[in-house]
């Protein structure tokens, strides 16, 4: 199976994506004369299961016109369900110069194939240019879906991948998990120099790898990047070469200590001997490592597992009302049509009559929607903001259910990037995404802000989860000046008002809230022990699914000076979506250091 990354897109050519094939890239002249020529590589081979695949652009303009190239991707699966996803992205390139650009590219999800571990995957781009002609290239991939999204290094592969892919192969065939043949690759492999500056571009791994050498040619913006994904649920291992000290590489939260939770996420550090994996070891350490894509297919999908879901409540689809309005439509279109309205010597009228009851009764069935649907619909969303004040920035994993009656649209847009995947639901009839092979696909569409295509559909109820890194300055800081035995006093700056607060301070000790605290206010706390600061904890973050709860209860584990806090309403923080829908009782936990003085 070739590789997306070296194929000719028509007068297009996708490069390979990591050292091992970025010295053989050609670029296919669009123009000989001119010299312009267009390059579209992936950083990750091969592309993740989920998330956003991250497109490298290069364009060359030898005309002495302004150019623009628009490039449109079509990620879709190719088992019995056909899910897809479409995206659209344009460059400019003045004339006479080259620019340079990266795509965050959503990929589809395997949703309803439950009966395979290798996802096959079809990526088409449609590749138009100012002044030249359009050009289409599919690309087939087999992508990991039931095990664990891995991807690392060059620097790591490169003298381990063969052995790594014959173990994990021989440990597939033993294991009966579903293997079937054809190629085996135990992770997608990237160079260094190549990884984005933004989050999004790592959404689709569990487990990104790195060497210490690695880490030290990580430039700042990719630093930050990868922090960020960690903190919004992402594992990051450093495979430290001999001699190298983890403290030492620039990265911040990652140290000597072997394994460290960060928010929703981890980050640990192995030894190596700074040239090869241990197969059998390696593939031991991620064996059986959950797969987060697994979690937006099963973790929402079995009734009682989330609790969010219970507070939107129950509602009857009323399936006996379409029985009886059938019913009585067939009485009037067959036998009242027939021998009261066109009797026998009129049936011409048959050719008035027949349009006329249909046309009615839509009508009738339309109305009847409306009354006891209505337009729009309601939902609940649970709120999880990870506030960390030295990086200026707020971390944000919202799941949310709605049901909805008519929707008039279902397109929306977004404020900031964010990752907005579909959930699989429990199996009942307002459901469109199941747990299930039959399952309605997934059909979604990314221009730009804007989102279409099936995340929200009339009379329907669907859940998603949603995550972003938000830039903010807000925080909870610890006034100054009080005696060392004296209550603390916190002062928030957060934009808006938590109802209970639980802090621990630098001692250890335990503290809540006795009423509201609203921004640019301050309060004393008073003392609690270590039950009901647990019990606090927990009943905040009730309303989440299991996997996110327990992520959310690692987080403030014997965490000094750090504060846990319930609010109702965080409007800089609360990604919205479709504006039809009316989203009540919203359910926020913030969480996260509060700032000395």
């Amino acid at each position: 199976m070739k590789s997306f990354h070296r194929l000719l897109l028509g007068m297009l050519l996708l490069g390979a994506t990591a050292a091992h094939a970025q010295k053989n890239i050609a670029n296919e002249e669009l123009d000989p004369l001119s010299g312009t020529r267009v390059q579209v590589r992936s950083v990750f081979d091969p592309l993740p299961p989920s998330g956003y695949a991250p497109m490298r652009i290069v364009a060359t303009n030898g005309t002495a016109r302004n150019a623009r190239w628009g490039f449109d991707f079509h990620s879709q699966t190719q088992h019995y369900r056909q899910n897809a996803h479409r995206s659209s992205f344009a460059l400019d390139v003045p004339a006479r110069s080259t620019q340079s650009a990266l795509f965050m590219v959503p990929v589809a999800v395997d949703y309803g194939d439950r009966s395979v571990s290798v996802s096959s995957h079809v990526l088409r781009v449609d590749f138009s240019g100012t002044g030249f002609d359009v050009g289409s290239k599919y690309e087939h991939e087999n992508r990991v879906t039931g095990r664990t999204a891995l991807a690392l290094s060059e620097t790591l592969a490169e003298f381990s991948i063969t052995q790594l892919n014959k173990e994990m192969e021989s440990r597939l065939r033993s294991s009966g998990g579903g293997y079937y043949g054809g190629p085996v690759t135990f992770g997608s492999r990237f160079d260094v120099s190549d990884l984005p500056d933004s989050w999004l571009g790592y959404s689709g791994f569990d487990i990104i790898l790195l060497s210490s050498i690695d880490c030290q040619k990580l430039k700042p913006g990719v630093k930050r990047a990868l922090l960020e994904w960690v903190r919004l649920g992402g594992t990051l291992h450093v495979y430290l070469s001999p001699g190298a000290m983890a403290s030492s590489l620039g990265l911040p939260e990652v140290t000597d200590a072997g394994s460290k939770a960060v928010s929703l996420g981890k980050i640990a550090v192995f030894g190596w001997d700074g040239k090869t994996l241990p197969a059998r070891e390696t593939i031991n350490r991620y064996w059986g490592e959950k797969a987060r894509m697994e979690s937006l297919r099963s973790d929402h999908a079995t009734s009682g597992s989330w609790p969010l879901l219970s507070l939107l409540g129950t509602r009857s689809f009323a399936s006996w009302q379409v029985i009886v309005f059938l019913v009585v439509f067939g009485l009037l279109v067959g036998p009242v049509n027939l021998f009261v309205l066109a009797p026998a010597g009129r049936r011409h009228k048959l050719f008035v009559t027949t349009p006329l009851l249909s046309i009615g009764a839509s009508l009738v069935m339309v109305v009847l929607i409306l009354l006891q649907d209505g337009t729009g619909g309601s939902g609940r969303r649970f709120v999880a903001i990870d506030l960390e004040p030295d990086e200026a920035a707020a971390y944000v994993t919202q799941e949310q259910v709605s049901r909805t009656g008519v929707l008039l649209g279902a397109a929306f847009e977004v404020k900031q990037p964010v990752l907005i995947e579909p959930l699989t639901m429990p199996d009942t009839p307002w459901a469109k995404l199941k747990n299930t092979n039959n399952v309605q696909p997934v059909d979604l569409t990314q221009s730009g802000r804007e989102r279409r295509g099936n995340f929200f559909q009339s009379r329907a109820e669907q859940g998603q989860v949603l995550r972003a890194a938000v830039s903010t300055r807000a925080r909870l800081e610890l006034k100054a000046g009080a005696a060392p035995d004296a209550a603390p006093t916190l002062i928030s700056a957060l934009g808006f008002t938590v109802d209970e607060l639980f802090y621990t301070d630098s001692s250890g000790a335990h503290w809540r809230l006795e009423k509201p605290l609203s921004t640019g206010q301050s309060a004393m706390l008073v003392k609690t022990d270590d039950s009901a600061h647990r019990l606090g904890r927990e009943a905040a973050m009730q309303p989440a699914v299991q996997s996110l709860r327990d992520q959310l209860a690692v987080v403030g584990k014997d965490r000094r000076s750090f504060f846990i806090a319930k609010a109702r309403q965080a409007p800089d923080f609360t990604l919205d979506t479709l504006s039809s829908i009316r989203w009540e009782d919203d359910r926020i936990i913030v969480f996260g250091p509060v700032t000395q003085p």
